[in-house]
């Protein structure tokens, strides 16, 4: 290891640490020692944290550093070539890049949680959650194999159970917590079944660092080398890349397990900014990036249908929704089938870039939303906004930039635009070389993501125009509504900000993006397509339609339709065909009602029955035997008390009387003495006369 990466090595483990340690402070001195400066004292370990993973990333590019691994002995482990399994770090470009993001937006949300959690009563608790929810995320980021990535995989499902049911003494929060927990726990068990198949056939290779390659060049050499994989993979492999691919459909929330995202706006808003930015959502398409080298065609084919079931649907749900939180959840559902498609078409590297783009401006809408809850009263419901932008000019303004910058916004007829469209663009170029590659039906992977492109700045100008144009429709709220404090509404334009810079040609991600894609390409993965090929198929997507005034025409639509309320909308809606789908997507495709009925409703019928077994079964089995065991006790009582010791009595009773009769003659008074000698010599006198006349 050189000195570079020694250096790298100890900034990245430090920046990792920290939130650990400030979460251990802040649950042991916050309450009586810190008081209200315990946000304070967690946000400034987060900015140390944050500078340290800074400090790396520049210094991993700027010094052309190659990806290393650091390793600790652990667990002696039979079969591997060093006989332990490792714990420790794993340092590539995307390492770097994901540190820098996480501890970014995680300093900004801790910072932002000062204003919006003040006069909380456990307010040092949210912070330590907080703090240890971030060093979760980093852990999974620097995980060096994926034993290690798996244990900070279920600690992120832990501290996200802890944030989202933070408010446990109300209804909501206790179910949505309790749905995110269940539906990642089903997640989880793909995972272990996919990890357990790559166990069963390849032993302790499995466990091996991801160093260079590591663990998936042992898998690949197994199968006879890397372009054994490509050409004739096993069904095992498969059935292990969608296993594992199924803890991602948990974390991440694609379909079917899709459910509990938008149920955990329930949380605080500064969970919900996190959660659905830079942590939990971010961790699936993570991993599915990670395990990317041994994913086979079929694996491939699953994970891209699964990404655009969740984009198309969950596009058209945020179309419907009033809840403000609630539109950019579902816009999140959405965003995250965007990168999962991506990942199963190819485009590896642009759908991590879109991960970090939507981080940026997702963290930066929810914390605007808060801040417009907070305004007005704690109401979410978007029906009663309306002409908040003069009142909240600033949240307005960074809320209108996230807007563009989601819906992909770019210069008519060019190549140039905010941050969204980038990543977007590499997203839909994959998915145009994939929809070749397959011909036919497969044309759907890259129809989808266009239709959703047109759909995404719609739902968005909605969400604007009615909360922040037009006229206030609670005059109430409007009255009292005000800007947020500098603590709430400073987060909210730095993410702006770093939503119009994220571009490859402004900040180094065009160094992170080629290199990333060409070490998938040199590693001999089953899909991976050279920068070169995805530029081929970006240029075959560029055309007046989607890139001349589409987002600026869509952006229009939204604005046009719903400054004013929900007039011109109220009345599209009932045309039949609208009213219909508008109708099922109000109600989520009845999924929930679906789940319910046929799992919830069947798992609650289950327990019944289990319930009445164990009562009248299992329990009567038992009680019966009691009651028959009662009985001959019963029955042994009776006969120790009347025969055993009856008899024991009765010899003890006449022994007694015996006693008590000899005693009578041996009152000690000789008077007694000599009556008792003159009526024996009486009476042997008598008897010896009677035996002699006899």
């Amino acid at each position: 290891m050189t000195q570079t990466q020694a250096t790298i090595r100890t900034l990245l483990v430090l920046s990792t640490v920290l939130p650990l340690a400030s979460a251990i402070v802040t649950l042991f001195f916050g309450k009586n020692t810190l008081k209200k400066n315990t946000g304070w004292f967690a946000v400034g370990v987060m900015a140390v944290s944050f500078v340290m993973s800074l400090i790396a990333a520049f210094q991993f590019v700027s010094g052309d550093v190659e990806p290393f691994t650091w390793l600790i002995p652990w667990i002696p482990v039979p079969g591997t070539d060093a006989g332990y399994l490792y714990l420790g770090l794993y340092c590539d470009h995307l390492t770097v890049g994901l540190m820098v993001m996480v501890t970014l937006i995680s300093t900004l949300v801790h910072l932002y949680s000062i204003g919006y959690m003040d006069g909380d009563k456990r307010y040092e608790r949210f912070f330590c959650y907080l703090s240890a929810f971030t060093f979760s995320m980093l852990g999974i980021v620097t995980a060096n194999g994926l034993m290690q990535l798996f244990v900070f995989w279920e600690l992120v499902g832990l501290t996200s159970y802890l944030l989202i049911g933070f408010w446990f003494e109300k209804k909501g929060p206790q179910q949505a917590c309790k749905k995110a927990f269940v539906m990642n726990r089903i997640g989880d068990t793909g995972f272990l079944i996919g990890f357990g198949i790559l166990f069963y056939q390849l032993g302790a290779k499995v466990l091996m660092p991801v160093a260079d390659g590591g663990m998936f060049d042992a898998i690949a050499m197994s199968l006879g080398g890397k372009e054994g994989i490509m050409e004739n993979p096993p069904m095992w492999l498969t059935m292990a890349g969608i296993g594992l691919f199924f803890g991602a459909i948990g974390k991440s929330a694609q379909f079917p397990l899709h459910t509990w995202l938008p149920d955990a706006m329930e949380g605080p808003t500064p969970v919900s900014s996190i959660v659905h930015s830079a942590t939990m959502v971010a961790a699936g398409v993570y991993l599915t990036a990670r395990i990317y080298p041994i994913l086979t065609p079929g694996a491939h084919l699953f994970i891209s249908i699964i990404g655009l079931i969740t984009l198309v649907m969950a596009a058209f749900m945020a179309m419907v929704m009033t809840d403000i939180k609630r539109v950019l959840a579902y816009s999140t559902l959405s965003q995250l089938g965007y990168m999962i498609l991506g990942v199963g078409t190819g485009a590896y590297i642009f759908a991590l870039f879109h991960l970090i783009t939507h981080a940026f401006f997702k963290c930066c809408l929810f914390q605007c939303s808060g801040s417009v809850i907070n305004a007005a009263h704690h109401e979410q419901d978007m029906t009663r906004y309306g002409g908040l932008a003069k009142k909240m000019p600033q949240t307005a303004l960074a809320y209108g930039i996230c807007t563009l910058a989601i819906a992909g916004a770019s210069i008519p007829f060019s190549t140039f635009g905010i941050s969204g469209f980038y990543s977007k663009d590499g997203i839909i170029g994959g998915t145009y070389n994939y929809a070749q590659a397959l011909g036919g039906w497969g044309w759907l992977f890259f129809i989808g993501p266009i239709l959703v492109a047109y759909i995404t700045p719609f739902y968005m100008a909605r969400s604007f125009a009615l909360t922040f144009m037009g006229k206030p429709r609670d005059k109430h709220i409007h009255d009292h509504a005000h800007e947020a404090p500098w603590t709430m509404t400073v987060p909210q334009l730095v993410l702006a900000v770093m939503a119009l810079i994220s571009v490859p040609w402004f900040l180094p991600w065009q160094d992170l993006i080629v290199a990333t894609q060409e070490k998938m390409v040199a590693m001999g993965t089953t899909w991976a397509p050279g920068i070169d090929e995805l530029e081929v198929g970006i240029h075959h997507i560029h055309g007046p339609l989607l890139y001349g005034f589409t987002w600026i025409l869509m952006l229009g639509l939204g604005i046009w339709m719903y400054k004013d309320g929900f007039g011109k909308a109220s009345r599209i809606v009932r045309l039949p065909v609208i009213k219909q789908l508008y109708t099922w997507t109000l109600n989520k495709f009845y999924f929930d009602a679906f789940y319910d009925i046929f799992i919830v409703e069947v798992v609650k019928v289950f327990a019944r029955i289990c319930s009445f077994f164990d009562q009248y079964v299992v329990d009567g089995l038992v009680n019966l035997v009691a009651y028959i065991m009662r009985g001959l006790s019963d029955l042994t009582r009776w006969f120790d008390n009347r025969i055993v010791d009856g008899l024991v009595n009765g010899a003890s009773d006449v022994v007694r009387a015996c006693g008590q009769t000899m005693r009578a003659a041996q009152p000690g008074r000789i008077r007694i003495y000599v009556l008792l000698l003159l009526v024996s010599s009486v009476v042997a006198t008598l008897l010896t006369l009677v035996v002699t006349m006899v």
